[in-house]
């Protein structure tokens, strides 16, 4: 009896101690296999129920959820933030036109303004304002200043074309193909101040007829709302892209029975691509002289131009450049980085570089390559030295040529 009363007694004292502990062993998210069981069912709790069977604090286990979510979007949202810092430090499209802006000087006096066209040099203005002679100097947005020749001319649009006879400068402008006489348009010009070139709104009316020069009718001729600078004549007029819907000229506007009233207007697009597909094929910047006579050549280790002769005193002899037999001769291997292996393609490689620019070549001599830098000059020319004459204020006309293709379409 007495066995059995304490069996009765140890028995109720587990039970008792089982009830007080399982309180504990739930706040330690003690039973594993509920949860496991919820994660293999396909609708799961939501993450505050779990929380408060595993002990965890809702509001922890909600931090956790979003931070999950937010990570990976930050790496998408990095690009487009470096996009916006990007937009935000290029130039305004004032500025970017500007350096395709030429200011038109003769002996330090400055005449007018001029577009100088994209990936060609050449600079298109108005003919007005040159005068007499071609004693012309072309000041770029980097201040350097360049020798120019009339390259072309058209006395009723009031435009001419300027050739630069040292350097290329290819950072220029575009045409445009929007109507820039409408309500919403934006426009602007530039204006030349203490050797800089600004960029200046403008308004433009309407269409209408003037009369040019020869007193030749003008038709479609822009008419300008804006006051214009006889220096700024010239100047290209760009819409909201800085690409060239007009240039500045000179015209006069008709009244009946008086004289005709002297303005500025502006050529459009259609007269100036006009005025380009008759440019005469010389109206083209003179060509480099390297000063050397060459054959093509395949040597065990690369392919090139052998030099045979170097004409003294040429831009290859200041540069060292040796001729001859296979033995003691250079090899030309590349002109500014880039291959040639035959006498036409190193001519060909020299006529992309202008007169005064500074050419990296890569030679092979005596099994070792070598690089040197050549100044290219204008070949010289003792019959035209000896018979030279004045310059005249306008080459004849002529109706063949090559224009500018972004005009040309």
């Amino acid at each position: 009896m007495k066995r059995w009363r304490r069996s009765l007694a140890f028995a109720l004292a587990a039970s008792l101690a089982g009830a007080l502990a399982s309180p504990a062993a739930l706040a330690q998210g003690a039973p594993d296999e509920e949860p496991a069981q919820e994660e293999a069912e396909d609708e799961a709790p939501p993450p505050a129920q779990k929380a408060r069977k595993r002990g965890v604090l809702p509001a922890r286990a909600d931090v956790g959820v979003k931070e999950r979510k937010a990570a990976p979007a930050d790496p998408k949202r990095g690009p487009a933030e470096k996009d916006n810092d990007r937009d935000k430090a290029e130039p305004p499209v004032e500025e970017r036109a500007a350096r395709g802006v030429a200011i038109v000087e003769r002996g330090g006096q400055v005449l007018g303004l001029g577009a100088v066209l994209a990936g060609d040099g050449r600079i298109l203005t108005a003919l007005s304002p040159l005068g007499a002679g071609n004693d012309l100097t072309a000041r770029l947005a980097d201040g350097t200043t360049v020798r120019v020749k009339l390259g072309h001319h058209d006395r009723v649009w009031d435009l001419a074309l300027l050739v630069p006879q040292t350097g290329r400068w290819t950072e220029g402008l575009t045409a445009s193909s929007r109507d820039p006489v409408r309500p919403d348009a934006q426009i602007r010009s530039f204006s030349a101040a203490r050797g800089k070139v600004a960029a200046v709104p403008m308004v433009l009316r309407s269409r209408r007829t003037l009369l040019g020069g020869d007193d030749r009718q003008l038709d479609d001729a822009i008419e300008l709302g804006s006051r214009i600078s006889p220096l700024d004549l010239g100047a290209p007029i760009l819409d909201e892209d800085g690409r060239v819907v007009a240039v500045l000229g000179r015209g006069c506007a008709p009244n009946e029975g008086k004289p005709c009233t002297p303005v500025a207007f502006g050529a459009p697009i259609s007269a100036i691509r006009g005025f380009l597909r008759a440019v005469p094929q010389a109206a083209v910047q003179p060509a480099g002289w390297l000063g050397i006579q060459g054959i093509s050549e395949a040597a065990p280790v690369a392919k090139g131009v052998r030099v045979t002769v170097v004409h003294p005193g040429s831009p290859a002899d200041e540069a060292r450049l040796k001729g001859g037999d296979r033995a003691t001769s250079d090899m030309i291997l590349a002109v500014g980085g880039v291959p040639v292996t035959s006498p036409e393609a190193l001519a060909d490689a020299i006529r992309t570089h202008a007169i005064g620019e500074k050419v990296p070549l890569t030679l092979l001599s005596g099994g070792k390559y070598r690089q040197v830098t050549v100044l290219l000059r204008a070949a010289p020319d003792p019959k035209a030295a000896a018979t030279k004459k004045p310059e005249v204020e306008l080459p004849p006309p002529s109706s063949s040529g090559r224009a500018t293709e972004e005009y040309r379409k």
